[in-house]
C-alpha cells in the first residue's frame, strides 16, 4: 500500500489560461484525477462501491505560484484523516525541481447514487495504516456565512454543466465564480487562495444566483437556488509582481 501517490504532468497551452499559466479549472481537475486514481490504487475507489461514488465537499487551494506553459510539474496526494462521514486529503504541487508551488486541502464523501444522500465511509474496506503523517501547513477552510448587500448575477444550468451524478460539475461551478472578475483584473493580479464548500447540488434547468461581497482583494461568494444555499467560496487575490 502507497501512502502516497505522485502524478507528472505538463502545462500544455490548452490548460492555461490568458495569463499563461495553468488555470485554477485545469488545476483543480488534475486535482480530482490524482485524488481518484490515489483511491483507485488503495482499492477504495468507485468501481469497488458499486451504487455509490466519492463527491468533493470542500476544496482548498493556495498557490505561491502556477505552472507556465508547458511547464512540467506534479502533484502529491495523502489522506490526513477520515471518520464515519468524510475522508480529508491533502495535496502538494511542486515543479520540476521539487520546489513548492503550493498546497491543497479537500473533503470527500461518498454519496448514495440513488438517494444522493451520506453514505458513510463505514462500508468501505479502508485499508490499516493509510494515514500519511505528511504535513499541509495551509490552513484549514473558513466557514462560510449567508452574504448580506452582495452583487448578484443569475444563470440557468444547461445540459453542459451537468456530470456523471446528475448535478452541476465541480469545475462548472469554479468557471462561473471566475468569471466574476474580469481578465484586466487576472492582468494585475493572480489568486493566491481559493475555498469552495459545497451544501446542497444544483440540477439541470435551475437558476443560480452567484453572489459576491467584495473586501479589498478577498472575495465572499455563493451560488443559490430557490430550494437552497448550493455553496460558499472564498477568492484572495495578490498583486502580480
Amino acid at each position: 500500500m502507497e501512502k502516497e501517490l505522485i502524478v507528472k504532468f505538463q502545462c500544455t497551452a490548452a490548460e492555461c489560461d490568458a495569463q499563461r499559466e495553468l488555470s485554477l479549472l485545469s488545476l483543480a481537475s488534475h486535482i480530482i484525477e490524482t485524488a481518484t486514481a490515489h483511491a483507485d490504487s488503495l482499492g477504495i475507489g468507485n468501481g469497488a462501491m458499486p451504487g455509490s461514488g466519492w463527491v468533493l465537499a470542500r476544496l482548498t487551494i493556495e498557490m505561491q505560484r502556477y505552472p507556465k506553459a508547458l511547464e512540467d510539474y506534479s502533484i502529491i496526494t495523502w489522506v490526513e484523516g477520515w471518520n464515519r462521514h468524510f475522508s480529508e486529503r491533502c495535496f502538494e504541487i511542486t515543479d520540476k525541481e521539487g520546489n513548492t508551488m503550493g498546497y491543497a486541502r479537500s473533503v470527500w464523501m461518498v454519496m448514495d447514487l440513488e438517494k444522493h444522500t451520506n453514505a458513510g465511509l463505514e462500508h468501505l474496506n479502508i485499508p490499516y495504516g493509510l494515514v500519511s503523517d505528511r504535513p499541509c501547513p495551509i490552513a484549514r477552510q473558513s466557514r462560510h456565512r449567508p452574504l448580506e448587500g452582495a452583487e448578484v448575477t443569475e444563470y440557468r444550468f444547461v445540459y453542459s454543466d451537468i456530470d456523471f451524478y446528475r448535478h452541476v460539475n465541480t469545475l462548472r461551478y469554479i468557471q462561473l465564480l471566475l468569471n466574476r472578475f474580469s481578465m484586466d483584473y487576472f492582468d494585475r493580479n493572480y489568486l493566491r487562495r481559493f475555498e469552495i464548500a459545497f451544501a446542497h447540488e444544483c440540477y439541470y434547468g435551475e437558476t443560480g444566483r452567484i453572489e459576491v461581497c467584495s473586501r479589498g482583494d478577498e472575495y465572499d461568494m455563493g451560488i443559490t437556488t430557490d430550494r437552497a444555499a448550493a455553496l460558499g467560496a472564498k477568492m484572495i487575490f495578490a498583486p502580480r509582481s
